[in-house]
């Protein structure tokens, strides 16, 4: 009968332990770093959406600017921000979230104070195809949603509609249908739910 050799099984365990407790050291030794890029990540795409200048700006520079122009708000449960320009208040801004083709996506929203105008949309996170669905992040998409006015009173929440619809805005991502068709279903939704959220603020 072949002897079970217990030394390869021991060191496949000290490797499993090497490797699990290198990870571990890395991970808590990374975590401040990733937790402050993704909220730096999220002070870039309030600005972007909001139409607040900060390219070229240091990582410093773009938190200063964030809190001299964005202020978070409560109402009635739906937390939203406050865009602000040489002290006016300009736009209101709200976090947006949704199924998206692949995955979750999430991201923000900007309105004017009266919410009858999009000011900007930008996707914080998604799983959408890079190339394809991914195009979402390319600012030739993004870009076109600024100035869209909307009719907060329309009944059918089809705030956002695609050419080559008469009554289009917008062009969708050519070879990425479903991933299109999911960010209009999404911004839709989201502005159904915002706009009734902001009943008796407007």
């Amino acid at each position: 009968m072949k002897k079970f050799n217990y030394n390869s099984i021991l060191f496949m365990i000290v490797i499993s332990v090497v490797f699990t407790g290198s990870l571990a050291l890395i991970n808590e030794a990374t975590k401040d770093a990733v937790a402050l890029n993704d909220e730096l990540r999220e002070h870039k795409s309030l600005l972007y959406v909001a139409d607040i200048p900060f390219n070229n700006k240091t990582a410093v520079e773009v938190s200063n600017i964030f809190q001299n122009n964005v202020k978070k708000v409560n109402f009635n449960g739906l937390v939203y921000y406050e865009g602000y320009q040489e002290d006016v208040l300009v736009s209101y801004i709200f976090p947006i979230e949704g199924d998206a083709v692949w995955g979750h996506l999430k991201g923000f929203i900007s309105l004017s104070t009266d919410l009858t105008e999009i000011l900007g949309v930008d996707f914080l996170s998604h799983s959408e195809t890079p190339g394809l669905g991914g195009r979402i992040d390319e600012l030739s998409y993004k870009e076109q949603f600024r100035g869209i006015e909307i009719d907060p009173n329309r009944e059918d929440g089809n705030y956002i509609i695609y050419r080559p619809n008469p009554d289009g805005q917008v062009d969708s991502i050519s070879g990425a249908t479903g991933t299109s068709n999911a960010v209009r279903r999404i911004l839709n939704e989201n502005l159904q739910a915002i706009i009734k959220g902001m009943e008796g603020k407007i």
